[in-house]
């Protein structure tokens, strides 16, 4: 696969929920990269995007904003994330369904301080993971970062070994919409949805074919078939399917900053050539 830099991504994480830079800091890594297109795509929040998007235009330094988000959501008993571009920020479907996401998640952020607050016989654990969260709702990347600055672990990866990884004490699970619910609710906001990294939920190959029928089915618009973790053979057959379902094609880096170094801005496979982009379609927005 070759890889290479591209003046804008689709897919981006800021302290708002899982990632190390702030959306001003995250902007500026932007610029630097010579990006000149930028979708803030945090987990169930547009806060993060928000802070950027209410900025005067110098603050922005040329750099132009598309309104983003990746939800949860269920298929099939399933967890899947759908990227959701170009929406109305307010009074919108998208906007209830937010305000939904971010108490659910408000909910359990206190589950997993009091379950660890009682494990290692600590205090204040959600006020501390508080204070990293750009956006109000600590994750498990802001507890962990809490847990290092309380000497409670030595590293953000002990962190998740030992109480935050899957099937650990701080593994909450959590009630998602269905994806139904998720896609009419981008769609009546005026928005565009994407499926994110189809090849990390290990699918069989019909059954991830069944997916993306039933995305285009319910009014999605695409499949991210430029991913960083994407190899040849993945990427030739996502873009055959996502070609004969009629589905455009999102790319992205599913940039996190510390958390995910191998990751950069910007940085992803050359764009399918058969496939309609959809970031042609939001660029002709904003």
């Amino acid at each position: 696969m070759q890889i290479v830099n591209h003046e804008f991504d689709l897919h981006c994480h800021t302290t708002a929920s899982d990632g190390s830079r702030s959306p001003a800091e995250l902007l500026e890594l932007a610029v630097s990269r010579g990006l000149t297109a930028l979708a803030i795509t945090d987990h169930d929040t547009v806060e993060g995007a928000r802070s950027l998007m209410n900025a005067s235009l110098d603050k922005k330094q040329g750099i132009r904003l598309i309104t983003g988000a990746e939800f949860s959501c269920l298929w099939q008993g399933m967890t899947l994330h759908m990227l959701a571009f170009g929406f109305d920020l307010d009074g919108s479907e998208v906007a209830t369904l937010l305000e939904k996401q971010k108490a659910r998640r408000l909910d359990r952020a206190r589950v997993i301080a009091d379950k660890l607050e009682r494990k290692l016989k600590i205090a204040d654990l959600y006020a501390r993971a508080e204070t990293y969260a750009e956006s109000g709702v600590p994750a498990r990347p802001h507890f962990a970062q809490a847990l290092m600055e309380m000497e409670a672990v030595e590293s953000i990866d002990a962190a998740f070994k030992k109480y935050l990884g899957a099937g650990k004490i701080g593994d909450v699970k959590l009630y998602w919409p269905d994806l139904e619910e998720v896609l009419s609710a981008v769609k009546q906001s005026k928005g565009y949805s994407s499926l994110a990294h189809p090849f990390k939920y290990k699918m069989t190959a019909s059954k991830l074919r069944r997916l993306m029928a039933e995305i285009k089915a319910c009014g999605g618009d695409a499949v991210e078939v430029s991913a960083p973790d994407i190899n040849s053979g993945e990427f030739g057959w996502i873009q055959q399917e996502a070609g004969k379902l009629g589905l455009a094609q999102s790319a992205g880096s599913d940039y996190h900053g510390a958390m995910m170094p191998w990751r950069q801005l910007g940085r992803f496979p050359k764009l399918a050539p058969s496939l309609p982009s959809l970031i042609d379609v939001l660029l002709a927005r904003y």
